[in-house]
C-alpha cells in the first residue's frame, strides 16, 4: 500500500501544480479581458457624451452642459461622469482624480488609466478631451470601480480551489482502489512466494494471471524457483552420492580390519571355552568357580567392546558435531588397527603431546580419516616398522588458500615408516580413483574422502613424505572454544 501511496501523492502534486497554474492563467486572462470589456464601455459611453456635451455647450452654454452631466453623473453600469479642466486654474470639484499629465490628451486621444483612489480602492479612468468654444481643453471623465471584478476573481479562485479538492479527493479514492487491486495485491501475492522459497519450499509453482509487468516479475520468479529447485535435487543427489562413496571406503577399510579382528576375537574365545570346561569339572572350589567366571565375563565384555567399536565405525550417519577429545579417539583409533598392525609385525605408538585438545567434530567421520590414514601407513610398511598417532596443537600454521576458518588449529598426525610417496604423485594424493596401489588393493577413494571429510571440518590435510624414508599424514581441525557451546 505504501507504493500506491507514494505513487497516488506524486501524481496528485503533478495534478494540482497543473490545475492551480491553468487556474491561476486562466484567472489572469479573464481579468484582462474584464478589463479590456469595461474600458471599451468606457470608451463607448464617453463618447456618446462627450458628442452630445459638445452639442449642449454649443447650444446652451457652459452651464447647460454641465447640467447635463451633473444629471448623468452615474450611469446604469455603475460608472460615474463628471467634466474636468485639463488646462488652467481651476477648482477641487473640476480636477482630475487621477493627475494624468496626459500629452495625449492635447492632441484628442482617448486615455484609459488604472489606478488607485486614496480610499484604497481600484477605479478605471477613461478621459475624453474636449475643446471647449471658449478654446480651454476639458475632458468627460469616466471613472468606474473594479470592486465587482475582484469579487469575480476572488469567487473564480474560490471556485478553482474547491474543484481542486474536490479532483484531490476522488484522485485519492480512485487510486487508492485502483492501487489496492492492481498493485497492492499482486505484490503481496508475489511476496509470499518470495518468502516461501527464501524459506525453502520450492513445491509450488508462482502462479499470475496478470499480463503487464507483474506477471514478468512472477514469471522471473517461477524461473528462479525451478533453478533453486533444480540446484537443490543436484546438490541432494550430490551429497547422497558422496555419503554412498565414504560408507563404501569405510566398509572396504572395515574389510581389511576383518581379517586381524578374526584373530583378536579368536583369543578371547579360547579364554571363554577353557574356562568353560574348567566349570564343568567336579570339585572346583568356590574361589575357583568366583575367578574363572570373572575372567569369562572379562573376555566377554572385551569382544563386545570390539564388536561395537567396529559396528560404530561400519554405521552410516549425516555429520555431526559435538565436542571431541581427540586423546580419546586417537586411544580408539590404534585399538581397532592394533590387530591388522600385529599380524604385519608393525608396532603402534600413541603420543599425546597435548591431552587437553579438542575439536567440533563427528566422532564416527574423524574416526575413519584416522583408520583410512592409518590402514595406508601399516601397508606401507611390508616389513614391519613404527606406526606414531599423534595428538597435538601447532603453533605455526599455513593453511591452504580454499581454507578461511582463522584458527587456532588443533592436529592429528599418521607417520609411518614405508616405502614413502614420489614427489610427482603428491599433487594427485586426494584426487577420486588415484591409487599407487595394486589391482585389488584399493579403490583410489580412501584419500579422497578424507580430504572431504577434513574440509566439512573446516580443516585439511597436510603431507609430508620422502622415498624410502615415509610418510607423515596430519589431519588438521579449528580447536573447539567454549563460546562456540
Amino acid at each position: 500500500m505504501r507504493l500506491t501511496l507514494k505513487i497516488a501523492v506524486a501524481l496528485l502534486l503533478t495534478v494540482a501544480l497543473l490545475f492551480a497554474i491553468y487556474s491561476w492563467q486562466t484567472v489572469k486572462r479573464e481579468r484582462v479581458q474584464i478589463k479590456a470589456n469595461l474600458s471599451r464601455e468606457a470608451r463607448q459611453v464617453g463618447i456618446v457624451l462627450r458628442q452630445m456635451t459638445a452639442e449642449i455647450w454649443q447650444t446652451r452654454g457652459e452651464r447647460g452642459a454641465m447640467i447635463f452631466l451633473k444629471r448623468n453623473r452615474r450611469l446604469e453600469g455603475g460608472q460615474r461622469v463628471r467634466w474636468v479642466w485639463l488646462e488652467g486654474e481651476t477648482s477641487d470639484r473640476f480636477t482630475p482624480l487621477q493627475d494624468p499629465k496626459l500629452e495625449a490628451t492635447h492632441q484628442g486621444e482617448i486615455v484609459t488609466l488604472l489606478a488607485e483612489t486614496d480610499e484604497g480602492k481600484d477605479y478605471l479612468f477613461t478621459y475624453l478631451p474636449l475643446v471647449t468654444p471658449g478654446g480651454r481643453l476639458g475632458a468627460v471623465e469616466v471613472s468606474e470601480s473594479l470592486a465587482e471584478m475582484h469579487g469575480y476573481v476572488r469567487e473564480s479562485m474560490r471556485r478553482s480551489a474547491f474543484m481542486l479538492a474536490t479532483a484531490v479527493a476522488c484522485s485519492l479514492l480512485l487510486i487508492t482502489v485502483i492501487g489496492s487491486i492492481w498493485v497492492d495485491r499482486p505484490v503481496k501475492k508475489l511476496a509470499a512466494h518470495a518468502e516461501r522459497i527464501a524459506d525453502g519450499d520450492f513445491s509450488g509453482p508462482v502462479e499470475s494471471d496478470s499480463r503487464d509487468e507483474f506477471g514478468l516479475l512472477a514469471g522471473a520468479l517461477e524461473k528462479m524457483r525451478g533453478q533453486l529447485a533444480s540446484a537443490r535435487t543436484a546438490d541432494q543427489a550430490r551429497l547422497d552420492a558422496l555419503e554412498k562413496l565414504r560408507h563404501t571406503e569405510r566398509l572396504a577399510t572395515l574389510g581389511r580390519l576383518s581379517a586381524g579382528m578374526a584373530h583378536e576375537l579368536g583369543t578371547p574365545l579360547n579364554v571363554i571355552a577353557g574356562r568353560a570346561k574348567l566349570l564343568s569339572r567336579d570339585g572346583l572350589t568356590a574361589e575357583e568357580v568366583q575367578r574363572n567366571a570373572r575372567i569369562i565375563g572379562d573376555q566377554a565384555q572385551r569382544m563386545t567392546l570390539i564388536m561395537r567399536q567396529l559396528l560404530d565405525f561400519a554405521r552410516r550417519g549425516e555429520l555431526r558435531k559435538h565436542p571431541l577429545e581427540l586423546s580419546g579417539l586417537a586411544t580408539t583409533v590404534i585399538n581397532l588397527v592394533h590387530p591388522a598392525a600385529e599380524k604385519q609385525g608393525v608396532e603402534l605408538q600413541l603420543d599425546i603431546r597435548q591431552p587437553d585438545v579438542r575439536a567440533a567434530a563427528d566422532a564416527g567421520q574423524l574416526q575413519q580419516v584416522l583408520i583410512n590414514l592409518s590402514m595406508n601407513g601399516i601397508q606401507a610398511m611390508p616389513e614391519g616398522g613404527v606406526l606414531v598417532l599423534r595428538v597435538d596443537r601447532p603453533r605455526e600454521v599455513s593453511p591452504p588458500a580454499e581454507v578461511d576458518h582463522p584458527g587456532p588449529w588443533v592436529s592429528l598426525a599418521v607417520s609411518d615408516q614405508g616405502t614413502g610417496i614420489d614427489e610427482k604423485n603428491l599433487q594427485q594424493l586426494f584426487d577420486p580413483f588415484f591409487t599407487t596401489k595394486e589391482i585389488g588393493q584399493g579403490t583410489g577413494l580412501g584419500l579422497s574422502i578424507a580430504w572431504g571429510i577434513a574440509r566439512d571440518h573446516g580443516g585439511w590435510i597436510g603431507v609430508e613424505s620422502t622415498l624410502g624414508k615415509g610418510s607423515c599424514f596430519t589431519l588438521y581441525l579449528p580447536e573447539y572454544q567454549e563460546q562456540e557451546a
